[in-house]
């Protein structure tokens, strides 16, 4: 009998050490570039994508745009984009059964490839700004060029934001926004590559 609860114990303290390892192995995942995303793209991807469907709430908005090299002329083919955002309040919604940068960044992520003429497309909702108040709406957005390390470009912000900071006016990813008949929102933000 004292065996029997020996044995039982030791089964239940190697299980309890197992799973601690488990759970903490699974807390470690995270990965250590907060920002970074392109890692985590699927193996196929084209030049549109969808980040937030019809069901989610907010207001439609198609971004569009062409990468350049970094001469600002020559369209850029097969440059991975990532990209992601908070929803209508301003939050990064998570499921709850997130990995990698999605524990971070939520759902509301997706990643695409430019075509041959280095243009690229996706379908969203206006973002809306934290709950603090202390950020305009934006888009966060990363560039993975072949043979190069992922980098971070211009967050887009839209004009007309009373939260814009004068930083916020003076950078790239300042766009223009109209809405159509439809009550879509349409905007255009081209990119440079770094030389």
């Amino acid at each position: 009998m004292i065996r029997s609860v020996y044995i039982g114990g030791l089964a239940l303290l190697l299980v309890g050490c197992w799973s601690a390892e488990y759970n903490q192995a699974g807390a470690q995942a995270l990965p250590a570039c907060e920002w970074c995303g392109t890692a985590e793209a699927p193996d196929e991807l084209d030049w549109q994508t969808t980040i937030a469907g019809p069901n989610e709430p907010g207001e439609a908005l198609v971004i569009t745009g062409v990468v350049y090299q970094a001469d600002g002329e020559t369209p850029a083919p097969d440059i991975v984009l990532y990209l992601y955002h908070t929803n209508a309040d301003g939050l990064y919604p998570k499921r709850g059964d997130e990995t990698g940068n999605a524990q971070r960044h939520g759902y509301l992520r997706a990643w695409l490839k430019t075509n041959a003429d280095g243009q690229y497309q996706f379908t969203t909702i206006r973002p809306g700004s934290y709950p603090t108040r202390t950020e305009p709406a934006h888009i966060h957005m990363t560039v993975k060029e072949p043979g190069k390390d992922e980098y971070w470009i211009d967050t887009i912000h839209f004009v007309g934001d009373p939260l814009l900071t004068e930083e916020d006016r003076e950078s790239d990813g300042l766009i223009t926004v109209q809405q159509d008949a439809e009550g879509v929102w349409h905007g255009q933000r081209d990119i440079i590559l770094k030389p």
